[in-house]
C-alpha cells in the first residue's frame, strides 16, 4: 500500500476566556490581598475543580464599572 504524504496542519491556537488567579492578579497589577477584597465585594469569579477563574469579560467590566 503506498504511503500518503501527510503534511501537518499548524495547530489552531485557542483563545482561553479566562483567567487563573495569580493571571487576574497580573491583568489588575493588584497583589492577591486586594484581590480578595474585590472579591468580597463582588467581583465574580468561578470554580472549576479546585482552582478559581476569572473571566476576561468580567474583569474589564469590573475595571470599567468601578
Amino acid at each position: 500500500m503506498p504511503r500518503r504524504n501527510v503534511t501537518a496542519q499548524p495547530a489552531q491556537k485557542i483563545e482561553r476566556i479566562f483567567l487563573s488567579f495569580t493571571e487576574a492578579q497580573e491583568f489588575l497589577n493588584i497583589s492577591h490581598q486586594t484581590l480578595y477584597k474585590l472579591m468580597a465585594e463582588g467581583l465574580e469569579s468561578h470554580k472549576i475543580g479546585k482552582k478559581r477563574v476569572f473571566l476576561k469579560e468580567d474583569l474589564v467590566n469590573w475595571i470599567k464599572t468601578h
